[in-house]
Order: C-alpha cells, then structure tokens, then sequence
C-alpha cells in the first residue's frame, strides 16, 4: 500500500523534481519508502507502505532489462497463486512482493492483466517496449487516482494535494481552478459525484477503467475492462439456505485472502452485521490472534461498542474501545479534516479517523465490512426503491404520498425520536416523484441542488449536469429495479463517500484498509441473488441469516445505527466558534465558493437550525478553503480553536490540503 504520483509526456525541465515534491505531499500514505524514476518525458513516483515482502518490494520496479516500470498502490490478493502459475510458465521472480506479480503478468499479458487481478490497486505503467503509457483503477474504486491532462502532458496522483506541484508547469494552472460547479454538487451530496473533482480539469479515473497513452501520437483511449455482471447462479437461488450456501464460501474465501501480510492485522469492529461477519471468518482463518477497534459515543443514541462487546466475547477476540466525545473532537477535527484533501461533507469521517489513528498505533493492516450495504441492499433507499415498485401499482397514488411526505415539518433534535421519522418522510418524498432514474439519483443527496443553491458564492446550474450523469448512468444499467439500484451505488456513492473516507481516514495514519465484500467474485453473487434474500423485509437477509446462526435473534434484530455523529449538537455548541470564523463573510467573499449572505455575519445559525447536516456540508468546503485557497493549515486550526485572521488576498495555492 502506498501513493503513486507522476507525469507521462512532460518534456519541460525538472519532471523529477516535481514528481519527488508530489510523492513528499503524500509521504503519510507511505512512509517505509519510496523512489522516483525517470525516462525521456515520463517520471513515475511512489512512496510506500511496506506490508508483503517488506525488505525487497520496492518501487518504482522495472522489468529485468530497464524497459518497463511500474508504480502501484494496493493489494492483489490472488498474488500467491498468480506467482505459481507464472512460474510453471517458466517465469523468475526476484521478490515474494505482489508488485513483482503485477510487473511479470503485465509482461505476459499486457492488454489483460486486470482480468487476472482479484484485489484493490492504482497503477501506472510505462513500456518503453511498446511506447506506451497507462494508468488503471480497480474495479471498485477502492484505491483512488486522479488525473490532470493538459492535451500534451498528463499528471496523475493518489491525492489531489499533489497537483500543487506542477502547477508551475506549462498548462497545468488553468486546470487546478476552483469549480462552483463542483462546490455546489458537493453541498448537496456531501462529496464531489461521478468523475468530477474540486478543480475544474482534474478528474477521477473511473472504477474498472484503463488509461492508455500512446506516447508516439499522444492518442489517448480510455476502455472499461470490467462492467458489473450479476451471477447467473445467484439468479437461480430458490430459498434463503441456499443464498446463504452460496454467499458463505465467498465471503471466507475473500477473508481468507485478504489476510495475506508479513505483518499482524487488525479489524474494525462495530457491532453490526458486516464487520462481525468479516471478525467471523478472519478469527477462524488467522495463524494469530487479531485484535478488533471500535468506536463510542457518550450518547446512547449513536454508540454501537456494547454491541461490538458482546461479538467480540462471542469471537474471543480482544476488542480496544475508543471513545468519541467533545473533548476527542476538539483535539482531532483539525487532523480529521486536513487529512481530506477535497471537500468532503460525510461526518462519520470524524469517527472513521480518530479509529484509524487508535489502529496505527500498533498496527498497519485492518479489515472492515465496508461494500456489505452496497452489495446487499442494506440501506432505507433500498427499501424506498422498493415502495415505488409497490405504490406504482395504483395511478397517482405515488405521487400523492410523495407530495404529503415533501410537506412535513424540519425538524433536527434527534434527542425526539419522532424528528428522525419526520426526516426520514422527507426523504421517502424524494424517492417517490418523479422516473425511477431521477428517482434514484435523487435518493443519493442529502439535499437537492435546488435546496442548497443558495449557499453557492456564485450561481451554479452546471451542478445538474452531474446529476443528469448519474441519471444516464443508472438508465444505463442491467438488470431488475434494485440491481439497477446497487449498480449505481457502486458505480458513485460507494467510491467516491464511503471508499474515499476510509482511504483518506486510514493513509493519513499509515494505515491499510481491506474490504473483503469488495472481492468481486462476491459482489457478482450478492448483486445476482433475488431480491427476497437481500433486500427481503429489513435488507440484507442473507448476511442477517447468516449472522444470526453465529450471533443469535437479539443481534441480528437489533435496528440498524450505521456509523453517525451528532453534528447538529456539535456545531451548535463546541464548533460554534469555528463556524463564525470559518463563515466570516470577508473570507467568503474572497474564495468566491460560499454566500457571504446566506453563512456570514452568523447566517449559518439559521441553517443550523433547518438543515444541520448541509451545514456540516459548507463547514467542510469553508475549512478546505481556509487550507487550500487560502492561508493554510495553521489558519484552518486557528479557525477551529475559533479565533479569526484577516483574509490573505493572492492565496497560496501551493499549500493544496498539506496535512
């Protein structure tokens, strides 16, 4: 595990000197070394965390006669049998590392070598046998590589931090412009969707996708070597016993591979049915003990770690609890929020670094379940999704229900239990309206684009096009209704929220995550079943079966929390003097993303007060402008302590999100 960084058909003056500052911005995601190498136009760079082979997995690797080098950031789980076949073929490996896999399969089979890879990755490749150049992302997006093109020369890096490096470089500056059009999106999702990013020409490699540059014509040709395809014998499953047949041995497979490590792992454990499923089969399967991290809340209403107790007595295993309280908020949000380079809105990523940080203290590998939801249909749209089938069935009906539930009251104190169901009608309302595509995209927001424009600095209808991108791509999907849905989820929301705030979470820590129901053998399983043994009455029957044969009735019933935090409390009471701060209206008006009208001169008390959770939204993008387009981290930390610096006019740039 690592981060990669570099350049492809840059022929002015220094590559490599801006390549190394790029690998130094990402220097957390590997601090066990690294390297940079250079040919012609083309520097490739990295810097490693050391996992398999520690002593001799180090890159930038190259084929034995110099022509070919890789740099590559992930995990190939079938690595072991992948070195076995290649050795019958007569090939000689150097190292017991997955890198040196990767580089003899590419040498074997260049236009396949994806289609050998059961794993997360990033790579890129330059052949100077063939005077090619590529870049390639794994199926699900689990590791992340952005991407700058100028027409003439390419930069990609793991983090967007990066870019602040070549931004000197010719052609380079016009694409690093802030985008409202992003900033907008981002209010509304809580992250910048589908391929866009913060920066107006930097984008997302898609998942599943390969880059290639022809480095003799400059022609570019981006292919998609894997596309979601439900197994067929997934779709014949008759009964939940057989479901549970089916998806068991997958599942342990995917655990037992990704235990693969010269060093001891660990687990995120909360309690519910994912994560405890993945502790199931890594306890059975590990050599040696592994130890399980969890995270508490002070508030009953958000705190799962007496639920991870008692799986984890159950286990045997040995369970760390750390708890989240306002004390722990105050000294971590400023390394929570600097370790996400863009602007990123989900507040369970508080939760999710402060249990990476308590992980890395005496480990560098954990598991967790992320991707269960996803896969198996164990979120409330899923079951939104599901009544418009049902309401559908009567002209009219839909539609009506729709416009009563868009008609309730805002209410935020979830210290009233009947608030979260007032919430929760809302977004039923959202789901209801409307074709099943818009529909889908819009149970995806938190907000719709029309409810958050007006916290936009400048106007921005260009926001829609990435919601009508959204709606092309679930139209565009195979399958049943729900298949369509968790097509999409994995397409988008998974990569770019979920995945994006473990990677950031966790590498800022040194930290390596692993997500086992991310194996695609078992994502094609989970996605093909019929809905009755995913979706079912309470989503993800066939897990909660499955669970409930190690775990018993009162766990596998319990209702469902995920991983929140209650940010309506926090900024209206120990954040309150960072929002006046970071919403001060002269720095607003000077980054030019945010209304000084709606968020200055304490405006933000009043979306406080009806929407908490778009706030945390313009909190987010407001703190990586003071880190980003303004004075730096210290301003950020100044700010979150809650004392105000006058505005620094001709930004520094340069700093980009530096942790």
């Amino acid at each position: 595990m690592c981060g990669i960084a570099g350049l492809f058909q840059d022929v002015h003056a220094d590559g490599e000197g801006s390549v190394r500052a790029m690998c130094q911005a990402i220097r957390h995601r590997g601090p066990d070394g690294g390297g940079v190498s250079s040919h012609g136009d083309t520097t490739l760079g990295m810097a490693r965390l050391a996992i398999v082979d520690v002593a001799h997995g180090h890159q930038p690797m190259k084929s034995d006669d110099g022509a070919i080098t890789l740099v590559y950031n992930g995990e190939i789980y079938n690595a072991p049998a992948l070195r076995e076949g290649l050795e019958k073929q007569g090939v000689r490996f150097h190292t017991r590392s997955d890198t040196e896999v990767l580089l003899r399969l590419y040498e074997a089979d260049p236009a396949r070598v994806e289609e050998h890879l059961v794993g997360m990755w990033a790579f890129a490749i330059h052949d100077r046998r063939r005077r090619v150049a590529l870049l390639s992302r794994d199926r699900f997006g689990i590791k992340p590589l952005f991407v700058a093109d100028t027409g003439t020369a390419l930069a990609f890096a793991s983090e967007l931090r990066c870019f602040a490096h070549v931004r000197g470089r010719p052609g380079f500056a016009r694409l690093l412009q802030p985008s409202v059009t992003a900033a907008h999106a981002m209010l509304s999702w809580g992250y910048v969707p589908e391929t866009a990013t913060i920066y107006e020409g930097v984008r997302r490699l898609s998942p599943g996708t390969r880059l290639e540059i022809d480095l003799a014509s400059g022609r570019r040709t981006e292919t998609r070597y894997w596309t979601l395809t439900p197994s067929a014998d997934a779709g014949r499953v008759r009964s939940l016993d057989d479901a549970c047949a089916l998806v068991e041995p997958l599942l342990r497979r995917a655990v037992t591979e990704h235990l693969e490590s010269d060093v001891p792992i660990a687990a995120f454990l909360s309690g519910g049915i994912d994560s405890s499923l993945v502790c199931e089969h890594a306890a059975r399967a590990s050599s040696r003990p592994i130890r399980a991290f969890c995270i508490g809340f002070r508030d009953p209403r958000f705190d799962e770690s007496p639920h991870a107790r008692e799986v984890a007595q159950k286990l045997g295993m040995d369970l760390q609890v750390e708890i989240l309280d306002e004390a722990r908020l105050e000294s971590s949000i400023g390394d929570a929020l600097l370790a996400y380079d863009e602007p990123f809105g989900d507040s369970s990523s508080l939760a999710t670094f402060l249990l990476s940080r308590t992980v890395a203290t005496t480990h560098k590998v954990a598991l967790a379940g992320d991707g269960g939801d996803e896969v198996f249909a164990g979120y409330k749209k899923h079951r939104i999704v599901a009544m418009r089938d049902k309401l559908g069935v009567v002209p009219g009906l839909r539609e009506a229900l729709g416009a009563a539930l868009s008609a309730l009251p805002v209410r935020t104190d979830r210290s009233r239990g009947w608030t979260d169901l007032l919430r929760i009608a809302r977004r039923v309302s959202r789901g209801l309206g409307g074709g099943d595509a818009q529909a889908y995209a819009a149970l995806t927001q938190v907000a719709p684009l029309a409810r958050t424009a007006a916290l936009v600095g400048r106007g921005s209808s260009a926001a829609d096009a990435l919601l009508e991108a959204a709606v092309r791509r679930f139209g565009a999907s195979p399958g049943t209704q729900l298949q369509r849905t968790l097509s999409g989820d994995l397409a988008s929301p998974l990569p770019n929220d979920m995945l994006t705030k473990v990677d950031r979470a966790s590498m800022a820590c040194h930290l390596e995550v692993r997500v086992p129901f991310l194996d695609h053998r078992v994502v094609e399983a989970g996605v093909g079943l019929p809905a009755q043994f995913t979706l079912g009455r309470r989503g993800k029957e066939v897990l909660r079966a499955l669970f409930r044969r190690r775990f018993g009735d009162a766990l596998a019933d319990r209702k469902k929390q995920g991983f929140g935090v209650p940010v309506e409390r926090w900024l209206g009471q120990s954040l309150a003097p960072a929002c006046d701060a970071l919403f001060d209206a002269r720095r607003l008006d000077e980054f030019g993303l945010l209304s000084s009208a709606e968020l200055g001169h304490g405006g933000w008390r009043r979306w406080l007060a009806s929407d908490p959770w778009i706030l945390w939204h313009a909190f987010a993008l407001a703190a990586w402008c003071v880190t980003t387009l303004g004075e730096g981290p210290d301003a950020l930390r100044e700010a979150l302590a809650g004392r105000r610096r006058g505005v620094a006019t001709g930004a520094a740039v340069s700093t980009m999100g530096a942790p």
